[in-house]
């Protein structure tokens, strides 16, 4: 008896998964179509020149070793790239305070930290979608079997559809969002090679005096 009840619970329980767990994969679809959408978007607007950025930093540290911060934090504000435009500006207004070298360390920890969590989603997707799909697989299995066990063919036909449309969409959600995630993991690392090689210039040449000679 007791055996019946905990089976019969499981079985209501884990039908009643159904719905929630279709909704969520139509709105994980419906994300994913958003994020290849806006990994397109980004590769067009994407715009690297390393060698306008070492031009730009040595302006700005000889404008700084000269007196004139808010004139070097200017032309370092001045490099327009949409991927480091934020993370130069904070830069940029550590150039007019002290501490120049604990702040470019924070503003680089800040840089890797952000790096992180803009993966953080691509991540719980890659996961999530295959997870979803495979308990949208599972679910309707048991009213197909009790369909089969009634002769029903057209319930347990339905069932089954449902299963395997549901495998479908979460191996696409998954696709979609490992993808994403090797190509903006790239992307962003890039990016804060970049930014690490803008700070090592500015270090670098903070450190010394106008007339070349180490400070």
């Amino acid at each position: 008896m007791i055996y019946e009840t905990a089976v019969s619970l499981l079985y209501v329980f884990s039908t009643s998964l159904l719905y929630p767990d279709i909704i969520g994969l139509l709105v994980l679809f419906g994300w994913s179509l958003i994020l290849l959408g806006s990994l397109i978007q980004e590769y067009t607007s994407r715009r690297r020149d390393i060698g306008e950025l070492e031009e730009i930093t040595l302006r700005a540290a000889s404008l700084a070793n000269s007196g004139m911060s808010k004139e070097a934090a200017e032309v370092l504000r001045g490099y327009r790239s949409p991927q480091l435009s934020g993370v130069l500006m904070e830069m940029a207004g550590s150039l007019e305070g002290s501490m120049l070298h604990i702040r470019l360390d924070k503003i680089l920890q800040d840089a890797e930290l952000d790096l992180a969590r803009r993966l953080e989603p691509l991540r719980i997707g890659l996961r999530v979608g295959p997870i979803l799909g495979l308990m949208g697989t599972l679910i309707p299995m048991g009213p197909a079997l009790v369909s089969l066990s009634k002769g029903d063919v057209q319930s347990m036909a339905a069932s089954l559809i449902i299963a395997f449309a549901t495998t479908v969409i979460g191996l696409v959600v998954g696709g979609i969002c490992y993808c994403s995630l090797l190509i903006r993991n790239r992307w962003y690392h890039q990016d804060l090679s970049d930014v690490e090689y803008a700070a090592d210039i500015l270090r670098r040449a903070m450190n010394e005096r106008p007339d070349g000679r180490s400070g």
